[in-house]
């Protein structure tokens, strides 16, 4: 949420930051991403199998992990400040230490907590309690960053407070209701034995998460080791961070989406699957197109510096690199539900390859589009290839046109750099994209209505 009000505040804030302060926060999460995926050690798919396949006793085995992460984190804050110390821009050695302490206390002390209170409302489709804290969390960020941007004129660091406020109040908010009300206390009489079976499960899809940074963060840092200036980076990460707002969309509908595909998996209901399949890839499609096509207004509207506008392209080729997210669900959840995890390596791991390879190889030649290419190729990796693999192919008896699905990809991306400057006929186009979505949604409003989902 964070991100959303940041985006917001962008017509005010780019008045007062400069495309340095883009750079600098950019390079800094481009390093901190690399271990990010080892903050939970991928244990939540252990969190989420014990509460589908063993519904009477997952509390006692995640009061057990809940213990395990709260050490564990201790360690992984240490390691978190160590890179910090060493990988912090020039410009920003003078509050080295303030983003190492902002970055890392939250995290220590009630990041475990916020994982369990999260999983426990996502899994028994209880909405609220997370989207409540959201909003208060969203509501202090809005205005520790403003005030400290805006008035205070802190640059970049007013980033690291109003996130740092944000995330603190949201995370701490969830100990009382998880140590009292659910009583879901650690328990740190944990025996190893049951964490290192747990751990050869989750620790297979650390590269999957770990993907997200080979995708976008390592490709910052291979212009910065490519020489690329700041504010070159800054611009890239600007892009990115108006695209995250369109990404954390795919994020939420995914997280919305994934217990009802388990369900279905789980009670053998494949023809509802696939209709809600073809439903959730519909509605992603066209809002990244919408997105995609309007990019040039968008900029306009979110930013304030001139040259920054100019960088509306490439939110096209990022936002559509994006419609990878609803492919890639669809096919994995066989994966995490048969605990087929290894073969992730294989989809989300090598497609991050194939980034990184991309990236270096492009880079020199086409700059920062070497990024964005890199970038939407490995996606589509990411995205189609599972459907490739046994997992999928011996467990699955849906009839998903993936093929088509892919080539339809191809061509709305094409038009949306065709679209992108012709107003008149992107509004006709939006007329008929809102009309085509309203009769998708009207034709498959049962599997849409949560009491019809499921029964």
């Amino acid at each position: 949420m964070p991100k959303v009000i940041n985006v917001f505040l962008m017509p005010i804030m780019t008045r007062y930051l400069t495309d340095v302060d883009f750079g600098i926060a950019g390079t800094i999460s481009a390093y901190t991403q690399a271990i990010g995926a080892f903050s939970v050690l991928g244990l939540g798919v252990v969190l989420l199998n014990s509460f589908y396949k063993t519904p009477l006793v997952y509390r006692s085995l995640w009061r057990r992990i809940y213990g395990f992460l709260n050490i564990w984190m201790i360690i992984y804050a240490v390691a978190q400040a160590v890179l910090l110390y060493f990988i912090i821009p020039e410009e920003a050695l003078d509050n080295r230490w303030w983003i190492i302490i902002l970055t890392n206390f939250s995290t220590v002390f009630f990041g475990p907590t916020a994982t369990i209170g999260q999983s426990y409302y996502q899994y028994n489709k209880q909405a609220f309690p997370v989207v409540w804290r959201s909003l208060f969390a969203s509501a202090i960020t809005i205005i520790v960053d403003f005030v400290l941007i805006v008035y205070l004129r802190w640059g970049y660091m007013g980033w690291y407070v109003g996130t740092f406020a944000g995330t603190f109040f949201s995370n701490a908010s969830y100990w009382y209701v998880v140590n009292y009300k659910l009583e879901l206390r650690p328990n740190y009489r944990f025996k190893w034995k049951e964490i290192k079976h747990a751990l050869t499960v989750s620790v297979p899809t650390i590269p999957h998460y770990y993907t997200s940074y080979l995708l976008d963060g390592s490709g910052r840092m291979v212009l910065d080791q490519y020489n690329v200036p700041q504010g070159e980076i800054g611009r890239v990460s600007m892009t990115q961070q108006i695209g995250g707002l369109f990404s954390m969309v795919m994020t939420g509908m995914n997280q919305a989406i994934s217990p009802f595909f388990m369900q279905y998996i789980k009670e053998d209901k494949e023809e509802t699957a696939r209709k809600l399949s073809l439903v959730y890839v519909a509605i992603c499609f066209a809002a990244a197109f919408f997105v995609s096509m309007w990019s040039k207004e968008l900029f306009d509207i979110l930013i304030s510096n001139e040259s920054l506008k100019t960088a509306y392209p490439f939110c096209i080729a990022y936002v559509m690199a994006l419609c990878y997210r609803p492919m890639y669900v669809i096919a994995v959840r066989y994966n995490f539900y048969y605990e087929k995890t290894k073969q992730l390596l294989l989809i989300s791991f090598l497609s991050g390859i194939i980034a990184v390879l991309l990236y270096i190889a492009l880079t020199p030649f086409i700059g920062v589009w070497g990024f964005l290419v890199g970038h939407y190729v490995a996606s589509l990796y990411y995205g189609y290839s599972g459907y490739f693999f046994s997992c999928y192919r011996q467990n699955s008896k849906m009839r998903f046109p993936y093929l088509l699905i892919l080539f339809i990809q191809f061509v709305l991306t094409g038009l949306a750099f065709l679209l992108v400057d012709l107003l008149l006929i992107k509004i006709i186009v939006t007329l008929i994209l809102g009309m085509f979505v309203s009769v998708v949604i009207y034709k498959n409003k049962k599997i849409l209505v949560k009491e019809d989902v499921g029964n």
